[in-house]
């Protein structure tokens, strides 16, 4: 006679409780135990293996959620292995005496008189980076179409205010604004250091920053020509740092083994003054004007990586003339470890170099895309972008009657990024990168008292009489830093360690234990299935009775033994 199946089950389940390596299963079918003690221990059992369920739930779900922490290094970094900051400089006064004395044509556009067709232009163009107190009367910039009897010019062009030519026209000349340029503590030709950029504030000096056609996609290969239209490639001024080209540098994989200490962006061997730029400004005070630059005088500085835009007029340290400024640097890196790429960016919270493109930057990072987002996002409201942002030569820049509308277009995407994330979305998408540089900088000054220093040396000088120079250090503050490390904050290993510490604390079980239920669930039944059809298959044939004796003496074993 066949035995039932749930006898079958039932007598498999109770040699799995007996011999099972879990705590406490054993004792739910110990024959010498009561009744109450077994429902004892069964609801130990689930509770803990409940917990333990629980438990293993939680831990994982974490990971997967946060499969990264912030850690510091485990050992510092040396300098040589970081480039140098680039450091931009903006002139407060943007204008050249001698090209252009705007406080007499705006006196007079304030008195109504007529403009020069060229005076009219200049004037338009000075708009877009002076502080609104230009703005005269009569609107003499052409909101109103005509400005000293002259029409307003034709809008239909790209760039037919020509901003970015008309400032550099006006501008200061390097050989007026720098004196004497250091680099680890050797001169050199201040053309080799720094050169001209044009940013939102207009016409500046960059130093260490990468080139216009590393920095750009292609079609930006104008802004070169534009910015720096008297440097050829050939001759000495193939020297003009406006030609200097990266070597191989990159910020997520750094300098390469065959670089030098010469390679560019410059990076340098110590921290102190004697391993960083020093530079000497100087400005005649014939130069000083109120119309355009404001109240404040003096400079914008700011330090960025070299691959970075520079926005000063959003970050920037300001610096009065007559003064010797300090700005000791402490680099903040934060590095992302290679195997964190599988996941996807959005737990990430950052981006490697080949996971996002811009469409004007070829180098992706948080304040490149986000001024990049700002073009488009001006270009879609007032048709235009501004002479500093990235365009192609087909894209129309704003003239000085629309500058309204781009001062507002900034207002209106910082509302509606807000309100994007607010919503669970980011409007630009701008995530950091994965590795990136910020400067931290400690600022020391003192005043600079030209004039004694000049009687007491040589009695004077004529030609330095007017001047207000100003003396900039940049340099390390130490040769070494700590850096911080985006790492997996478990690996398969840690998760199998966290699953298996949980199982043998709460149950006292291991992997072994996971593969004896599965032989108790697969491989004991089907064993036992095989067993009888082999015995039905060499099982002799009997008498009847001998056949209802055998069945009705078949008594199955109880597992467990006392």
């Amino acid at each position: 006679m066949k035995p039932p199946l749930g006898k079958i089950v039932q007598n498999i389940a109770r040699e799995y409780f007996a011999s099972s390596t879990c705590h406490g299963m054993a004792y739910i079918v110990h024959p010498k135990l009561s009744v109450v003690e077994r429902v004892c221990w069964s609801l130990v059992v689930l509770l803990s293996l409940c917990t333990c369920i629980s438990a293993i739930v939680i831990g994982h779900q974490k990971w997967i959620e946060k499969p990264m922490i912030v850690s510091f290094s485990a050992k510092p970094i040396p300098v040589w292995k970081l480039p140098f900051p680039a450091i931009t400089i903006c002139p407060q006064s943007r204008i050249d005496v001698e090209k252009f004395n705007i406080t007499e044509v705006y006196l007079r556009a304030r008195a109504n008189k007529t403009l020069s067709q060229d005076e009219w232009r200049k004037m338009r163009a000075l708009s877009h980076v002076c502080s609104s107190v230009m703005r005269s009367k009569t609107d003499y910039y052409g909101s109103n179409g005509t400005a000293g009897g002259h029409k307003a010019a034709n809008t239909s062009a790209p760039n037919s205010e020509r901003v970015v030519e008309q400032l550099v026209r006006m501008s200061q000349s390097l050989d007026k604004l720098f004196q004497t340029c250091m680099w680890s503590f050797n001169f050199r030709p201040c053309e080799a250091l720094w050169t001209r950029k044009v940013t939102e504030n207009g016409v500046c000096y960059s130093f260490n920053m990468l080139s216009s056609e590393e920095l750009y996609t292609a079609d930006q290969a104008f802004r070169e020509r534009e910015v720096n239209p008297d440097v050829r490639k050939g001759g000495l001024h193939s020297l003009h740092a406006s030609r200097l080209r990266s070597s191989g540098w990159t910020m997520e994989n750094g300098y390469t083994l065959k670089e030098d200490l010469l390679a560019y962006p410059r990076r340098t061997a110590s921290g102190g003054f004697k391993g960083g730029a020093i530079v000497l400004l100087k400005m005649h005070q014939q130069n000083r004007e109120y119309i355009c630059s404001g109240a404040l005088q003096g400079y914008k500085v700011t330090l960025h990586p070299p691959d970075e835009f520079p926005r000063l007029s959003e970050y920037h340290i300001r610096i009065p003339p007559m003064q010797a400024v300090s700005l000791i640097v402490k680099p903040r890196l934060l590095t992302t470890q290679r195997n964190l790429h599988r996941f996807p960016y959005s737990k990430r919270q950052c981006y490697f170099s080949d996971e996002r493109t811009l469409r004007f930057f070829r180098v992706y990072n948080e304040q490149n895309c986000e001024f990049e987002c700002l073009t488009n996002f001006t270009l879609a409201s007032c048709g235009c972008v501004t002479f500093a942002m990235p365009r192609d030569n087909t894209t129309r820049v704003c003239e000085a009657h629309e500058k309204r509308c781009y001062k507002q277009a900034v207002i209106r995407l910082m509302e509606l990024d807000e309100l994007s994330v607010d919503a669970g979305e980011d409007m630009c998408d701008c995530l950091p990168a994965c590795t990136t540089i910020k400067y931290d900088v400690e600022l020391s000054n003192d005043w600079l008292n030209l004039d004694a220093m000049l009687d007491a040396m040589i009695g004077g000088e004529n030609e330095m009489k007017g001047m207000e120079p100003m003396l900039l250090y940049v340099y390390f503050k130490d040769n070494k830093f700590l850096y911080i490390e985006r790492v997996e904050y478990m690996n398969f290993n840690g998760e199998l360690a966290n699953f298996g510490g949980i199982l043998a604390l709460l149950s006292g079980m291991s992997l072994t234990s996971i593969a004896e239920i599965l032989y108790y669930i697969v491989v004991r039944p089907f064993a036992l299935w095989l067993k009888v059809q082999y015995s039905r298959a060499v099982r002799p044939v009997t008498p009847p009775e001998v056949q209802h004796m055998s069945a009705n003496s078949l008594h199955f074993v109880r597992p467990w033994i006392p």
